[in-house]
């Protein structure tokens, strides 16, 4: 068969095993399309391969029943989520159609929040609809993402707001004008449909409506510091449930906080302190919301700041990056990438892991000390939240932890460990060298351009966000289950009040 026949061919094989729960099937798709990619594909066809690949994975996973299960690990959903991810991040992506471009990112969307990535979903679903607004499964899906998350948050006001957008999202699916790509949409609609009907029993959506004022916010107080404010909302890092909406001024805040915690006396003989949780959180939100800010101050800089004046360096003929600019760019990448094994060490302590603290990484802290077996407590957990931030931990990449579902984790990784331990050469982003050959040990550190650089830290610290997002609504599920369980308990409260900005400025004396 020729590439477009055998790609034809191979559809249909997985469409009718999925129809018919015909394991076997899906399987003979996987061989075939591993046959085929050996190929010289053109770079559509080598996208849709990763796309049928997805599906062929989506197939096993439903045959087996797994999509409709508690179970934290999946083969088949990991490598479905890889297919994905490599289909959506391929050169060749740009060059389909908007529609099959909207297939790929809702699917993979969908999949997030099924694995309780609910905030990178949303991103994803909004992806999706940047190229057709009227795209119907994303403009549903998304609507249903926003209703859970929006059952994660104390705060009356966010949460009516999160499920007035919600609401939103399906209305605009069943409009007239939406987009449909199969034909079972009249069953979808209905779905989308009774969903829309329980929120607005829930929620007065006029009276929401009235209330939201989503452009009301702090602008800031200089030119500086109005366009730094305006760049965290269009990268969707500021620590609000609000900018996952969009990049709304009343979004322009980093309100996240920790829940109220509850311990026995006897958990802390003698030490009537509150608990450490709480401050150690507030010391990784100030990391991460200072990482941003160098970030951007890194990635707007256009001067020599009078600390590069009288450096003597050498040019070594590749156009290197070498100035305050450029090592804030890479601290932020190096400070949000920490982040992620410092959630870790909390994840230790909360649920009482009992793990050495010097091995903890973010990658490891779920499995059983030195086996790829998580561990019983998070198997048998129902905490989605949590869920969500172990999947997330597979967007990074562990020499002895090597299953992933991001294409670029081995690269997160080389840089991580080039700018902590060995050599990054950054190029100005005009002249950006070869692709990261992390397994080329006999290169000499690896090579960036800085542009390039710049996008991965920014997505390093998206990861962090999430990560942040995600411990606290973990933590939350925790501190209401024991609030149901200990109903009868008496129980002692501790205020605590919030740290003052005029408290952040440093005394000399």
């Amino acid at each position: 068969m020729s590439d477009d026949e055998a790609l034809e061919h191979i559809g249909r094989l997985i469409d009718d095993s999925c129809d018919a729960a015909f394991e076997r099937g899906a399987k003979r798709a996987l061989y075939l399309l591993d046959e085929l990619t050996k190929r010289p594909l053109t770079e559509e066809l080598a996208v849709l391969a990763e796309y049928f690949r997805a599906n062929a994975w989506a197939t096993r996973s439903q045959i087996a029943n797994i999509r409709q299960s508690w179970s934290w690990e999946s083969v088949e959903l990991q490598e479905e989520m890889l297919a994905f991810t490599r289909a959506s991040s391929h050169p060749g992506f740009m060059k389909l159609d908007n529609g099959r471009r909207c297939q790929i990112l809702t699917n993979r969307a969908n999949l997030l929040d099924r694995v309780g990535r609910s905030i990178d979903a949303i991103a994803g679903w909004d992806e999706a609809l940047r190229i057709d607004p009227h795209f119907a499964k994303a403009l549903g899906n998304r609507g249903a993402g926003l209703r859970q998350y929006a059952g994660m948050i104390d705060d009356n006001q966010e949460r009516t707001i999160l499920a007035l957008h919600a609401y939103d999202s399906f209305c605009k699916a069943m409009a007239p004008d939406a987009v449909y790509d199969s034909a079972d949409f009249l069953s979808v609609i209905a779905q989308f449909k009774d969903m829309a009907e329980a929120l607005g029993r829930a929620v007065n959506v006029d009276a929401a409506r009235a209330m939201q004022n989503l452009d009301q916010g702090e602008q800031g107080r200089s030119k500086v510091e109005r366009a730094y404010r305006q760049w965290c909302l269009d990268k969707r890092l500021f620590l609000s449930p609000l900018n996952d909406l969009g990049p709304y001024l009343a979004a322009a805040t980093d309100d996240l906080m920790l829940p109220g915690i509850r311990e026995r006396f006897d958990e802390r003989p003698g030490d009537y302190s509150p608990p450490p949780i709480i401050g150690f959180f507030s010391q990784m939100k100030q990391e991460y919301v200072s990482a941003r800010y160098m970030l951007f101050e890194g990635m707007s800089s256009t001067r020599v700041h009078f600390s590069d004046r009288g450096v003597t360096l050498t040019n070594t003929l590749d156009y290197p990056l070498y100035s305050l600019a450029s090592e804030r760019v890479r601290t932020a990448f190096r400070i949000a990438y920490s982040l992620l094994d410092k959630i870790a060490f909390l994840i230790d302590r909360y649920w009482k892991l009992g793990k050495i603290p010097a091995h903890i990484s973010f990658k490891n802290v779920w499995m059983v000390e030195k086996k790829q077996r998580l561990l019983p407590q998070f198997a048998e957990s129902n905490n989605w939240s949590l869920r969500g931030l172990y999947w997330l931990s597979k967007e990074l990449f562990d020499d002895q932890l090597k299953q992933t579902t991001s294409a670029d984790a081995r690269e997160l990784h080389a840089i991580r460990n080039a700018l902590e331990h060995t050599y990054l050469r950054v190029s100005m982003g005009w002249a950006k060298p070869l692709p990261i050959e992390p397994s080329n040990t006999s290169s000499f550190g690896i090579a960036i351009g800085s542009d390039e650089l710049e996008s991965k830290a920014i997505r390093v610290m998206q990861i962090a966000r999430s990560a942040l997002f995600y411990v606290s609504f973990a933590i939350r599920h925790e501190e209401r289950k024991k609030l149901r369980d200990d109903s009868e308990e008496m129980v002692g409260s501790m205020p605590l009040y919030l740290f003052e900005d005029r408290w952040k400025r440093r005394d000399p004396h």
